[in-house]
């Protein structure tokens, strides 16, 4: 019974984080901005874009997720103290998509040379797009506060590996979008992009309350009902004395 509720409550966590990690990196209401970027190169140059792009994102998620623990304490900030900031952050970052418009758009910079080739072109658009569109577009501080503070759970469950694989598989489903590109957006249309959007919105704001409620209940209970109980026990101990 008890191995049963341990791999329940280890397929939870990996579960939310891949579900929360997939609507903060938000690959759906990024796509009109990463097509409006690629819209003048061919299919194969896109594709290898959005390769180099997700090859980033996972390279910067793994970053945080492997070194998240080092940071905070190279900063001196309390897990529990980060994970109230990031539910407040998450949370409004949940309402933001779900009230968003979804009518970004911005303009990859002129100067393209028509004679280069597929790869070397697709090398020159990543140059001009990593930044924003890796970061901070896809890897916001939204994305960073949910990675380190799932990396910290799994850490302390074993389950670093797990989460690690979890990663890989959000990435190449950011890839499959981006590579899609126009045709999914054509199939979807702006209705069915907009309705998915804010569904991932939602769960990005559950999650965000989440993180406060946790990080709250952790702090009343390590810190302020065990100073409380001193205190109890030393009025007991004067009254005994008197």
């Amino acid at each position: 019974m008890s191995t049963a509720i341990s791999h329940a409550v280890e397929w939870g966590l990996l579960r939310n984080y891949g579900i929360t990690l997939f609507a903060l990196l938000n690959p759906l209401g990024m796509l009109p901005i990463f097509v409006n970027y690629v819209s003048l190169e061919n299919r194969r140059v896109q594709q290898i874009v959005a390769f180099y792009v997700s090859v980033t994102v996972l390279v910067l998620l793994l970053i945080f997720a492997l070194l998240g623990d080092s940071i905070l304490q190279f900063f001196g900030v309390s897990l529990n103290s980060f994970r109230i900031a990031g539910g407040i952050l998450l949370l409004g970052i949940g309402i933001n998509i779900v009230n968003s418009t979804g009518d970004a758009s911005i303009t990859l910079p002129s100067g393209r040379d028509e004679d280069l080739n597929d790869i070397l072109l697709a090398r020159s658009v990543y140059r001009k797009i990593v930044v924003p569109m890796a970061m901070p577009l896809l890897v916001g501080p939204g994305v960073i506060a949910n990675v380190i503070l799932s990396a910290s759970e799994a850490a302390k469950k074993q389950m670093l590996f797990q989460l690690v694989v979890v990663t890989l598989i959000v990435s190449i489903l950011v890839f499959g979008i981006l590579a899609a590109g126009k045709t999914l957006q054509k199939l979807l249309g702006k209705t069915g992009l907009s309705i998915l959007q804010r569904v991932m919105g939602l769960f990005v704001a559950a999650i965000g309350v989440q993180f406060v409620v946790t990080g709250v209940l952790d702090i009343f209970t390590l810190r302020i009902l065990p100073e409380l109980d001193r205190k109890s026990t030393r009025l007991n101990s004067s009254h005994l004395v008197i």
